[in-house]
């Protein structure tokens, strides 16, 4: 057994990601560490994709003897994550009742909406010639379209942001990391009010559609609910601004690149599938052997820990040329970088949409920010999403469109 010093969630490892997961490829592609308790690191592309396809095999949720459990993140985290953190058969029937509101023809329907609200962030600080892109734009964008989907107030989209940032990007058990679980608190309290509100007096958003839905004849309570709702706002609201802010400051770096995609905005629609690709938000979630197995020639036992790395399969030079160069038209970009299998990521088509409307409007209103690199402040740990803290800018002055959203 190749023993590494492999831990996702330390600070050498949000530094210097792309190498360690080289090293890992070509050294010993199925290594153990024993951080957090012991785990293998998959990091070649055939090996991750075959586990995601055998749900019987590889398991995303156990509930293990001495009461503590297993999960789609390493350590588990502290709230169960519905539907991704079940197999089936339990998985689809609580994946179908999510399916309808995340599927591409609803998805188009907001288009309208995230263009007003992404028009509304920008008016806010277009005319001062300086503004902060994720504080004021990557974060509040999908945060608010969040909100809205599930029916939770978004006037309180800067207290879910800043709790779920901090969340990710703090190392679990830390000071940090109990402090936003103690905020956390308070946002699930205001999602528990609205659970009873939509009880009472359902609308059309996700809430009332799953408060008042039946799973096998019976009605789900409210810390299931609380389950699946916390999965939309940890996924909606942290992944795709952090995307956001990685393609922003590589194209600050890459000025003949934004060039090209300001000339030719058709483009983005490969572009976007290549900055998932390169720079891999969700770096990679859990399995859990449920029986003796083999996996890229490594014999594992049953109860054992797997971490499959997207962010390396989508560096693998088995699948991809030219894996470290940032290719804008690559096809086909068979990335992972959104999972695979039946637990491949619900709000797909949610991201590629934010993405995209954030990135055309900034690329028209604000087409010369300058990245102030010396005050930029990347996520000091990768574990969950790979994201940015800030990312100032300054940029030529501009007026005011107007939107119909306010908060």
């Amino acid at each position: 057994m190749t023993t590494t010093e492999f831990d996702h969630h330390s600070g050498e490892y949000a530094r210097d990601w792309r190498e360690i997961n080289a090293g890992l490829r070509g050294r010993c592609p199925v290594a153990h560490t024993d951080a957090h308790g012991g785990f293998w690191v998959l990091s070649k592309y055939a090996d991750i994709a075959a586990v995601t396809r055998d749900d019987e095999t590889f398991s995303s949720y156990q509930e293990l003897p001495d009461g503590s459990r297993t999960g789609a993140t390493i350590p588990a985290g502290p709230l169960r994550q519905v539907p991704i953190e079940m197999d089936p058969p339990e998985f689809f029937d609580y994946r179908k009742l999510l399916n309808g509101r995340f599927s591409p023809a609803s998805v188009k329907r907001w288009e309208p909406f995230l263009r007003d609200v992404t028009t509304f962030c920008i008016d806010n600080f277009i005319e001062s010639g300086e503004a902060d892109l994720v504080s004021a734009l990557a974060s509040p964008v999908p945060a608010i379209l969040t909100l809205e989907l599930l029916g939770l107030p978004t006037a309180d989209w800067r207290t879910v942001s800043d709790v779920t940032h901090a969340l990710v990007h703090a190392v679990p058990g830390s000071p940090e990391y109990n402090t936003a679980m103690g905020s956390m608190l308070g946002v699930l309290g205001q999602v528990n009010e609205t659970i009873a509100a939509r009880c009472a007096q359902p609308q059309d958003d996700l809430i009332s559609e799953l408060v008042h839905t039946e799973v096998n004849g019976e009605k789900m309570t409210d810390a299931r609910l609380i389950e699946i709702i916390t999965l939309v706002v940890f996924g909606g609201v942290d992944t795709t601004g952090s995307l956001v802010g990685s393609a922003l400051e590589w194209l600050h770096h890459n000025p003949a690149e934004r060039d090209r995609l300001r000339a030719d905005p058709s483009l983005i629609l490969t572009a976007t599938e290549e900055f998932l690709r390169y720079f891999t938000p969700v770096p990679g979630l859990a399995r859990t052997t449920t029986t003796e197995c083999t996996v890229g020639g490594q014999a594992l036992a049953a109860g054992e820990r797997l971490f499959l790395s997207w962010s390396s399969a989508n560096y693998d030079e088995d699948v991809f040329d030219r894996p470290d160069d940032v290719v804008l038209d690559r096809q086909p970009n068979r990335h992972q970088s959104f999972g695979l299998g039946i637990h491949r990521c619900l709000g797909s088509n949610v991201a590629r949409l934010e993405f995209r409307v954030v990135l055309e409007e900034v690329l028209r209103r604000l087409p010369d920010y300058v990245v102030d690199t010396g005050r930029a402040q990347p996520y000091p740990t990768i574990a969950v999403v790979n994201g940015w803290i800030s990312l100032p800018v300054t940029f030529t002055p501009g007026t005011r469109q107007g939107s119909k959203f306010a908060v």
